[in-house]
């Protein structure tokens, strides 16, 4: 649907354009008379017949009529935007102006000039571009001659840019009739910014106090007639409003601080910045100059831009570009200049490398971030493998005793085959009995002040069985049981049973496996023995090298029995795992040497 709005646009204006006759539109004739010598602009207006007061008349009925009278065009004054063509001065198709050229600048209702050529000259024609259907015939014709200034030889020019300063009285000059001498002024018409000035009839242009809204564009107009007719000789004159000249030198604004850390091999841009008062008859300077090894040579730049103006004032910034800073321009001295009428300022800037870390410090870093995380997985590897020692460590530094209060009698209940290893068990350099009857009293009992009980030696002969096994449960705190193919296939392994069905009603009743040798579970164990045997701690026998009082086997299973109060110094159980933990690290040889003396 757009599409075709925009199609449906194209052809109704095409057809009116095509249709456009310009013989019903007011005629004007201008003469443009331009100095060779300077720059000038030149305008024109669209200026449509102003509407008039409809006169009141009587006609007889009877009369002949007299045809539709034509309605007056909207003035200029209700005119917003116009439409501009041209018809060139050798003839040829009506063109119309539908954006900026080099020459040339659509201003809505004006045709701004910007040079002046004789090639300029032509038909102007112009409409109102939203017409109502009353302004289909409303077009001004403007037809433009360009020549050149007769007389040369005028000293004194009116300029064509006039500055006016504010709160003063003052006048602006028609510069066409600058160099008339005495000759009687004409009677002139004097536009501001395109809107007319119909009091103004005189030259010069008298202004009593000057504001802000006289600044703008001013075209004055004048008839000349010759033998070729009558002209419009029209002029345009720019008026500036001002102040006073500045009483003070340019303020610099950047750069701030006389030093810059900058970074070698890494591009740069420096900005020059400097607030100019304003001066009518002064064009501020700004540069930038380096100075090195006492040699002071400027910098080849661009021209300085305008960032800021107002009447009173202006920034003006100019800007150093270097591609990558070398070592030799932190030698330099980099000086910003400014200057105007009253004197110069100036700010020097010194670059400074930004201190980085030097390769020796960085291959210390490195070596460092290294050693620390081998550090770390060092002790990590040495925690995961000696963390029960560690946890023992803390144990005695904390002085706590698990054991008051639970109203037990023993540390730990030592289950374990009794009478003489069968043929078919493997070759063992030590038995059961003499692991449950010699070396858990000589460890647990005489070095770390546990509490045992075993059935041959606490127990007095004559009671029954299977009632002593379970109050002596009762009483312990732990259950080690010694775990070998005559224990699993023997009788012995009531105990284990009994004790796994009194941990499941006594929460302060723990049970320890010691595997002593391997063996095969056999088809007539208990299922509730065969379930924990799978998931009650285990600690493995592993012949001589387990049976010094610091090997890891009593290490482990120290960490299984319940948590005591040490007798004596803590700081003497503190030596021995110490002690403990040292020795253990080293390899141990099997043999009479690695077996305690009292053997």
């Amino acid at each position: 649907m757009l599409c075709l709005g925009w199609i449906f646009l194209w052809f109704v204006t095409g057809e009116r354009i095509k249709g456009f006759n310009i013989s019903g539109c007011s005629i004007k004739n201008f003469l443009w008379m331009y100095s060779a010598e300077s720059a000038e602009e030149f305008v024109l207006f669209c200026d449509l017949a102003e509407p008039q007061k409809p006169r009141s008349y009587h006609r007889h009925p009877l009369s002949p009529a007299q045809g539709p009278a034509r309605r007056p065009c909207r003035g200029r004054e209700g005119l917003s935007d116009a439409q501009w063509y041209l018809q060139p001065r050798e003839g040829g198709a009506l063109k119309e102006i539908t954006s900026n050229q080099s020459h040339l600048l659509l201003d809505k209702t004006a045709l701004r000039f910007l040079t002046a050529e004789r090639s300029h000259a032509g038909s102007y024609i112009c409409r109102p571009r939203m017409r109502s259907r009353r302004d289909e015939a409303c077009c001004v014709k403007m037809v433009l001659e360009v020549q050149p200034q007769a007389d040369l030889s005028c000293a004194h020019p009116v300029p064509r840019t006039r500055y006016l300063r504010l709160g003063s009285t003052d006048s602006i000059h028609c510069p066409s009739l600058g160099c008339q001498g005495g000759a009687r002024s004409p009677e002139m018409t004097w536009y501001q910014n395109g809107r007319l000035l119909s009091a103004q009839r005189s030259n010069p242009l008298q202004l009593d106090v000057i504001y802000d809204y006289h600044q703008g564009t001013y075209a004055c107009d004048y008839t000349q007639a010759d033998g070729a007719g009558s002209r419009t000789v029209r002029a345009v004159v720019q008026v500036k409003t001002i102040v006073r000249n500045t009483t003070l030198k340019p303020d610099i604004l950047e750069p701030v601080k006389d030093t810059l850390e900058v970074e070698l091999g890494k591009p740069l841009t420096l900005n020059c910045t400097a607030r100019f008062g304003f001066e009518e008859h002064f064009k501020p300077v700004l540069r930038w100059y380096s100075k090195d090894s006492g040699r002071e040579l400027e910098i080849p730049t661009k021209e300085g831009r305008r960032v800021k103006a107002t009447v009173e004032a202006e920034v003006i910034q100019r800007t150093v570009h270097l591609e990558r800073v070398a070592q030799s321009d932190l030698h330099k001295t980099f000086i910003c200049f400014a200057q105007n009428s009253l004197g110069n300022s100036t700010q020097p800037l010194q670059l400074r490398g930004r201190k980085g870390a030097s390769p020796v410090v960085f291959l210390y870093v490195l070596l460092g971030t290294v050693a620390a995380l081998a550090g770390a997985l060092a002790a990590g590897a040495l925690l995961f493998t000696y963390w029960i020692e560690v946890v023992l460590l803390c144990r005695t530094c904390q002085d706590k005793d698990e054991t008051l209060g639970d109203k037990k009698e023993f540390d730990a209940f030592i289950s374990y085959a009794k009478g003489s290893a069968s043929e078919s068990e493997p070759a063992s350099p030590m038995s059961e009995d003499c692991l449950a009857l010699k070396l858990f009293p000589e460890v647990l009992e005489n070095k770390y002040g546990y509490t045992l009980c075993l059935l041959e030696r606490d127990v007095a002969p004559g009671g029954v069985y299977t009632e002593d096994i379970v109050s002596i449960i009762k009483k312990s705190r732990r259950g080690v049981f010694i775990l070998s193919p005559n224990y699993v296939n023997g009788p012995s392994v009531f105990e284990l049973q009994a004790a796994v069905s009194l941990a499941l009603d006594d929460q302060t009743l723990k049970l320890i496996l010691v595997k002593f040798c391997p063996f095969q579970e056999p088809e007539s164990l208990p299922d509730l023995v065969r379930k924990a045997l799978r998931v009650l701690p285990t600690v493995t026998w592993r012949g001589l090298k387990s049976a010094p009082p610091n090997s890891r086997f009593w290490t482990r299973l120290r960490y299984h029995m319940p948590m005591k109060n040490p007798t004596g110094l803590p700081w003497g159980h503190l030596r021995v795992i110490s002690r403990a933990f040292w020795e253990d690290s080293k390899t141990e040889t099997p043999g009479r040497s690695s077996q305690p003396r009292h053997w």
